[in-house]
């Protein structure tokens, strides 16, 4: 590559420290960059993210083109002066691959989680990507072409078009009126011309910040920023004028109808700016509202069915006023009953001043999210930045939580009063088409001790880890259960279990177990998965010992209350509705539900609308009593915490639960295939998406080799829970963007799971995008793997397991199941073991042991262009589904 002409250096000395701590730093170099630095040793990982000044509303003449987050694709991983974009890959996949980038309204993101050795190189790669593109003109079509791709999708999400249409409503002078990705008629004017002066304008030092969180020496970490932006001159900083949003003065509505099973509805006011006084009142207010099952609105709207979720939130901007929203999801028939009990609650809420004891869980609440949301070096860094770009103080969340604490009930009454009047209301709806209507965790020098097992006489299982990083304690309990162990008669019943299980024990209401959670900031719940029922809690030190005999209590003893039933009923039966509204849920439960024939992997976790409507609470106890028993239970409690005194606790609340025995369902083996069956369904002509994906018998949980070997050669296809790899290459790079989204889940089981990869394209380009991904596992099948692609899957592997177990509840999650299935509480460090012992020849056996005579499904709105050289075994008609969610559950 061409050397541009040498850049005359810089001076990066540090000019002027503005915080200066043994663990915490913020420097401004002598060119106008701002370092933010913190030390945080729960892993030896560190994050480094760069933030630009810059998004949305600050466009000036390109607002409505998109271009900040146009700019956020192209800078991602750019050619530089220095690397082509092949060479940027392969050092980002040497270091991991644990990257991504966003764009706000005011900031544009950039980061890279690594570990610790390789910070200087993570450094020199944000660095270089944002100071030195050189925008080749094939990268500029591509990713033009992909934002395109992504605009489209938009079309078809309910959840993103409410938040458009709010913004619309809520802003008519502001440019927050525009939507962060632009609209598609405007993003389609810009040049590479445009991009090149816009990055010149505001890509400029002062508009830089540099954050570096995680394991790390905070003189090394500043000399790495240091020498890296040597070259990046100071420019001067152009000055954006926002104007104010007028005062609302007459209620405002916005409705659409879109392909959508239930109605979703907003109420917004507008209120203040994040450097209002009011600020710390409003976010308890909103709180008051709907946080937690206790929480007024919870109580009072969804528990009495009038809404199967409801929401809130207090969004204060520090470019201009913010809102308040309450947000639900309803049967459109209750729409007109909902506004009214929910106009009804805020009217008491202004005439009565609220109780000392729901003010203080409020409070409680808001100041455990703080502690709970900095646990891992990247959410430490995300708050970093975000307390210094709103504020110019990276401490500005811990004198929020102290301001959080002095707020009162007459505050909250006045708050009401003052900001939720019926005249600057803004009611924003999305319809059917068919309707008519505390400080944050301090450094520690030392990390997670050593896990202890302990075993109790009725054969459940408890995994204990001390973690004095933070002053927080993961509790978890986990049951083999999940659709491993229904039928066609019983699906959606461990669904139903695990939700209910909390709504009222023997001795504890629904209330009573919402408003202890509640009260002390905890969070609790139950979910149930392909293979198993689990319950989460996660608590401040502090409630321990309490948090830890109500979750036994919800394990061991629920009553599955005929009132609470009936009351989420129809939530599950939505949940169940709901996967043909977004095209990734409806195409994954298709293809499962075509792939399998005798296994319960065909059946998704939500459940059947059959079972879960007639299912009733004497059902549930029945399951309850066959799954959960000591034999198939692991209790993982991971914290801040005593051993001993935990193991105490653990006998003595969860001893009473039955021995019962472990056994595996006995199911029939799935016939083996020999030729690829094509499978589709015709979606009505609304959907603008074209889902298309391949289905592979897979492996055993138990199949230790075959899971890591499978490891390697998921991430070479597709990157590890990152998007990467020859997929995504082929389908997505050079000039291409053939696709929005493309990617490959491993899913083993104690039965042998499904190996899926899927892909969102337009309905035309399903013949080029079937054959392109036939290509990648034809050379997957030759061997075609080289040594250099074999180590960066490995060290992307490691990287994204590193950081993604920071966290107790990730521990504790990965330890139970590994413990739960029989591989042992240790099994994650074996696994990544066998991951570096994966070999070429590995990696090819596995793709011709598993990569072959697909199930192959398409979901989209035109059929008749699906030519792959076969006929379908079927053309199904859009229907509503049995399934539910597109999330992958343990």
């Amino acid at each position: 590559m061409a050397q541009e002409p040498p850049v005359q250096q810089v001076s990066t000395a540090e000019v002027r420290r503005m915080v200066d701590q043994p663990d915490e730093r913020v420097s401004v170099l002598a060119n106008g960059l701002t370092v933010l630095l913190k030390v945080h040793r729960a892993a030896p990982v560190v994050s480094v993210r760069m933030d630009c000044k810059t998004g949305s509303i600050y466009e000036q003449e390109y607002l409505g083109c998109g271009m900040s987050h146009l700019f956020e694709h192209l800078l991602h991983g750019s050619a530089t002066t220095t690397r082509s974009e092949a060479e940027a890959r392969e050092l980002l996949d040497a270091i991991g691959g644990n990257t991504n980038a966003y764009t706000s309204f005011d900031r544009t993101a950039y980061f890279i989680n690594t570990t610790r050795d390789h910070m200087a190189t993570a450094v020199g790669l944000l660095g270089d990507w944002l100071t030195r593109p050189t925008w080749p003109q094939e990268a500029f079509d591509r990713e033009w072409s992909v934002v395109q791709r992504e605009l489209e999708r938009d079309i078809d999400n309910p959840d993103r078009q409410l938040h458009y249409l709010t913004m619309e409503t809520m802003y008519q002078v502001h440019p927050a009126r525009f939507p962060i990705i632009g609209y598609q008629p405007v993003v389609q004017t810009l040049t590479k011309e445009d991009i090149v002066s816009y990055h010149q304008r505001m890509y400029v030092p002062d508009n830089l910040i540099v954050c570096i969180v995680g394991d790390i020496d905070l003189d090394d970490a500043l000399a790495a920023v240091q020498k890296e932006f040597d070259q990046f001159a100071r420019k001067k900083v152009r000055t954006i004028s926002l104007p104010q949003e007028p005062r609302m003065a007459t209620p405002r509505f916005a409705s659409k109808r879109m392909n959508v099973q239930a109605a979703m509805l907003r109420l917004a006011y507008p209120t203040i700016p994040l450097d209002h006084p009011d600020l710390y009142a409003l976010d308890v207010l909103s709180y008051v509202l709907t946080e937690g099952d206790s929480s007024r609105l919870a109580r009072s709207i969804r528990d009495q069915g009038l809404t199967y979720t409801i929401s809130s939130y207090s969004w204060t901007p520090n470019w201009g006023r913010g809102m308040l929203a309450i947000t639900a999801r309803l049967a459109p028939d209750k729409m007109d009953a909902a506004i009214k009990a929910i106009g009804e609650q805020i009217q008491k809420l202004q005439t009565e001043p609220i109780g000392a004891d729901e003010l203080e869980q409020a409070k409680r609440q808001k100041a455990a999210e703080h502690v709970f949301g900095l646990q891992t070096a990247d959410q430490i860094a995300e708050a970093m930045v975000t307390d210094y770009t709103s504020t110019g103080d990276v401490q500005f969340s811990r004198a929020y939580v102290e301001n959080i604490q002095k707020v009162t009930a007459e505050q909250i009454r006045e708050m009401a009063i003052k900001y939720l009047q019926p005249q600057q209301l803004a009611t924003i709806t999305i319809l059917p088409k068919q309707s008519s209507a505390t400080d944050g965790p301090k450094a520690s020098a030392t990390g997670p001790s050593p896990v202890q097992k302990v075993t109790l006489p009725n054969g459940l299982r408890c995994l204990i880890q001390t973690d004095p990083t933070a002053p927080l304690v993961a509790i978890q309990a986990f049951s083999l259960g999940g659709v491993l162990y229904e039928t066609s008669e019983t699906n959606g019943l461990s669904q139903m279990v695990a939700t209910l299980a909390p709504r009222g024990t023997q001795t504890r209401s629904s209330d009573d177990i919402a408003r202890f959670f509640d009260s002390r900031g905890g969070n609790f719940g139950g979910a149930a998965g392909n293979n198993t029922i689990y319950f989460a809690a996660d608590v401040l030190k502090a409630d321990f010992a309490d948090a830890l005999e109500v979750v036994a209590d919800v394990v061991c003893s629920p009553t599955f209350p005929t009132e609470e039933l009936e009351k989420y009923r129809p939530r599950f039966l939505d949940e169940i509705r709901r996967v043909n509204e977004v095209w990734r849920s409806e195409l994954l439960a298709y293809v499962q539900e075509r792939m399998f024939i005798n296994s319960p992997y065909r059946l998704l976790p939500s459940g059947s609308a059959e079972v879960v409507g007639d299912a009733k609470r004497e059902d549930l106890a029945a399951f309850h009593r066959r799954r959960i028993t000591g034999a198939n239970t692991v209790v993982a409690v991971y914290g801040d915490v005593k051993a001993g005194e935990t193991e105490a606790l653990v006998r003595r609340f969860f001893g009473s639960l039955p021995a019962g025995e472990f056994v595996l369902p006995d199911v029939a083996v799935e016939p083996e295939r020999n030729a690829a069956t094509l499978y589709v369904k015709r979606k009505k002509p609304t959907r603008t998406t074209a889902g298309i994906a391949f289905g592979f018998q897979g492996m055993r949980v138990a199949d230790v080799d075959d899971v890591a070997k499978m490891a390697v050669l998921d991430t070479v296809i597709s990157g590890y829970r990152y998007p990467t790899g020859w997929l995504h290459d082929a389908l997505r790079g050079g000039d291409r963007g053939l696709v929005y989204e493309v990617h490959a889940i491993n899913r083993p089981g104690p039965l042998r799971g499904p190996f899926e990869i899927y892909a969102a394209c337009e309905p035309d380009q399903v013949n080029r995008v079937y054959e392109i991904i036939n290509e990648q596992l034809e050379r997957a099948r030759a061997g075609a793997c080289t040594d250099e692609e074999l180590a960066r899957a490995k060290t992307i592997i490691e990287t994204t397991e590193l950081m993604g177990n920071q966290t107790n509840a990730a521990r504790a999650m990965q330890a139970s199941l590994d413990e739960l299935y029989g591989l042992g509480y240790a099994h994650h460090a074996r696994f990544l073991e066998r991951v570096r012992q994966v070999t070429l020849d590995d990696v090819r056996m596995m793709a011709d042991k598993f990569l072959t005579s697909p199930v192959i499904a398409v979901v989209t709105p035109e059929p008749d262009q699906v030519k792959f050289g076969m006929e379908p075994k079927t053309i199904d008609e859009d229907e509503p589904a049995d399934a539910a969610t597109d999330e992958v559950s343990p």
